[in-house]
């Protein structure tokens, strides 16, 4: 399963979800029941204290009794009052061990007592006392004071853990909290990233299919040899409604010469040294084209005529000059035909009459320029 993704977040919430609902609900129930075992703890003090005093006070009842003269139904009837709720006491304890016994032997030295007072003899009763009735509450007092102090410790432990269990079920709430926000950030940032690396796929993706495209149009619309602008794209100049001031079409002398006697990897070095010195003829604003073989055209773009038969003679004077090509040195020359735009004739139209003077040059002896006239090709 894939862990940065919706997949993800679907398995691992529920789970976590899960785990801390179940370990709060743990640490509920677990400080709940702590808390219950501290509170029957106290229960079980404050009952241990209660039989304390009522045990001191079946102590007290004798003497007292016999101070105020009650007669001993009185006081048998009290005691039985005590000792029932002394019973109930004990039975509610648990762990107590022998406390009962002890109970019972002091109720028997008690009882004793009781009987001695009760046929006057008292100084045998304080004898009583004294070797057997104080040692057996003392111990008695020393065990009660034990279980209460046993009850206490349990109580203290009780809420100790309690307290702790709860201390740790926030930390573990807090920490689960802080991986739930650490994973959940983590997974938006990787989400981010994975966006920012599609869409950065995609703009290169897009930037390629652009230059591609633009390859394509590119190269559809220039030759391959001399990166020249080809025919369409000189059909495509005159589409788009161009105005130029003339058009001019040169026509390379003696090239198949070169061709045959050289081979045709010279003939393509020399095409790419004319456009070169063709670009240079021309000026910054004028286009340059290569209609195919060794035909050119020049979009003369501003000026008038004169302009015009200025290129062509800068044209003439660049391919007239030798060449070095293949490791020899080769003459050209060029004849140009020059057609004057009006505004009005289209590119087709300006082509045609320019091959019409183009003709007229070569026909007149080559390497020089014609300027299109009705009445001369007329004649001619």
């Amino acid at each position: 399963m894939h862990k940065g993704g919706p997949d993800w977040l679907r398995w691992r919430w529920p789970r976590v979800v899960a785990i801390a609902v179940f370990l709060l609900g743990g640490v509920a129930l677990a400080n709940i029941r702590l808390h219950g075992e501290s509170r029957q703890h106290e229960v079980t003090r404050a009952r241990l204290s209660e039989l304390n005093m009522m045990l001191h006070e079946e102590s007290s009842l004798q003497w007292k009794t016999l101070a105020d003269r009650n007669s001993p139904v009185t006081v048998a009837r009290d005691l039985g009052t005590l000792r029932a709720r002394e019973r109930d006491i004990l039975q509610s304890l648990e762990g107590a061990g022998d406390l009962g016994q002890q109970v019972d032997r002091y109720h028997a030295v008690l009882d004793e007592e009781l009987g001695l007072l009760g046929v006057g003899k008292t100084t045998e009763a304080k004898a009583l006392e004294q070797r057997e009735t104080n040692p057996r509450f003392a111990q008695l007092n020393l065990s009660l004071q034990r279980l209460a102090q046993q009850a206490v410790d349990a109580a203290d432990r009780a809420n100790g853990f309690a307290n702790l269990a709860v201390v740790l079920a926030m930390v573990a709430a807090v920490a689960a909290i802080g991986i739930l926000v650490y994973r959940f950030e983590r997974e938006h940032r990787a989400s981010q990233r994975a966006d920012e690396e599609m869409l950065r796929q995609q703009r290169i993706a897009l930037d390629t299919l652009a230059e591609h495209e633009a390859l394509v149009r590119y190269q559809a619309s220039h030759d391959p040899l001399t990166g020249l602008p080809n025919r369409r794209a000189l059909n495509e100049l005159f589409d788009d409604g161009a105005a130029p001031a003339a058009l001019l079409l040169v026509d390379l002398d003696n090239f198949k010469p070169v061709n045959d006697n050289l081979g045709h990897a010279a003939g393509d070095e020399l095409l790419v040294s004319v456009a070169a010195r063709l670009l240079a003829a021309a000026g910054p604003d004028d286009t340059v084209v290569r209609l195919g073989g060794d035909e050119f055209a020049v979009v003369v773009a501003t000026g008038d005529t004169a302009e015009g038969v200025r290129v062509a003679k800068a044209v003439v004077a660049a391919l007239a000059a030798p060449f070095d090509v293949a490791g020899s040195q080769v003459r050209i020359g060029a004849s140009v035909g020059v057609a004057p735009a009006d505004g009005k004739t289209g590119g087709g139209e300006l082509l045609r009459r320019a091959d019409q003077a183009m003709y007229c040059i070569k026909q007149a002896g080559k390497g020089g320029y014609e300027v299109f006239r009705r009445p001369t090709l007329a004649a001619a």
